[in-house]
């Protein structure tokens, strides 16, 4: 799977940053000119791609009260058999520079794809994942990936 990303500061708006995170931690993401999510925080965010820019959404449900998926990636298979479908997901890009799967980063060409949701109010982005390559098995030793063109290089950027 993936349960983090990087990503560049400067590719986000002060203001979204501002909707999720304390001034500690903006200016950190500022002087490393990286922002580093991972989905075990307690408000793990995503940037997607829109219209008006990038965005960011919270990342998956950890809420078991929200009646969204309780996890932050959407199978592929899941969504081709119409699985997720009563939440009209809407596919967006995830514009991010690496990923992080047990203790391993690994760099994305383009980024990955995931769906975006809404139920109640509440928007939640998920991480598309497929079956694994058998690169990205020996490398993170998971079964499951994110869609993407990706570089197994371990190197934390």
């Amino acid at each position: 799977m993936c349960g983090g990303v990087g990503y560049r500061y400067k590719n986000i708006k002060e203001s979204e940053l501002r909707k999720y995170y304390s001034d500690d931690l903006i200016k950190r993401f500022k002087s490393e000119d990286r922002i580093e999510s991972f989905f075990w925080h307690q408000k793990a965010t995503l940037p997607i791609e829109t219209k008006q820019g990038i965005q960011l959404k919270l990342w998956g449900n950890k809420d078991k009260d929200l009646k969204l998926p309780n996890t932050g990636w959407a199978r592929k298979e899941s969504l081709e058999e119409g699985k997720w479908n009563y939440l009209h997901p809407e596919l967006v890009n995830i514009p991010v520079e690496q990923g992080y799967e047990k203790k391993v980063w690994f760099d994305f060409e383009k980024g990955t794809k995931g769906i975006l949701v809404e139920r109640d109010g509440e928007e939640r982005v998920y991480i598309i994942t497929s079956e694994a390559s058998e690169e990205y098995k020996l490398f993170t030793k998971h079964n499951r990936e994110p869609l993407g063109e990706k570089q197994m290089s371990n190197n934390r950027q």
